[in-house]
This record gives structure tokens, C-alpha cells and sequence, in this order.
């Protein structure tokens, strides 16, 4: 059985006052996704710029068949 984990940061961008999430995390600057005005936007965001709020993490399970 094999076990992984996803996590998943949601933040809070200051500037525009939306709230996205991490496609990755940097050390000084993240892919953050978000949408606004009924559009996504998937954008390079400075680390600074933004907070997070919370942290979501997803356990995915793999068995193996032995068929």
C-alpha cells in the first residue's frame, strides 16, 4: 500500500482582496490561482503579497493487487 499526500495553501491576496490557493510554493515567490470579475488567474505572486489562511491536506491511498 502505498501512501501520498497533496497540500494545498489557501491565501489571501492584499492587494486585490480575493482569496486563492498555492499551485506551488516558493521560497520567495509562489504560483498562486485565483479568480476575480468571473475570471481565473494562475500568476506568480510574491510571497510577501499574501497571507495564508489555511492549509488543506489530501491523503490519497494506493493498494496493490496481487493478482
Amino acid at each position: 500500500m502505498k501512501e501520498y499526500y497533496d497540500r494545498v495553501l489557501i491565501v489571501f491576496i492584499h492587494d486585490l482582496g480575493v482569496y486563492g490557493s498555492t499551485e506551488k510554493l516558493g521560497a520567495f515567490a509562489s504560483i498562486v490561482k485565483y479568480k476575480k470579475d468571473e475570471m481565473e488567474y494562475e500568476e506568480l505572486v510574491d510571497n510577501s503579497d499574501f497571507s495564508i489562511m489555511d492549509e488543506l491536506v489530501f491523503t490519497h491511498v494506493e493498494e496493490e493487487y496481487n493478482g
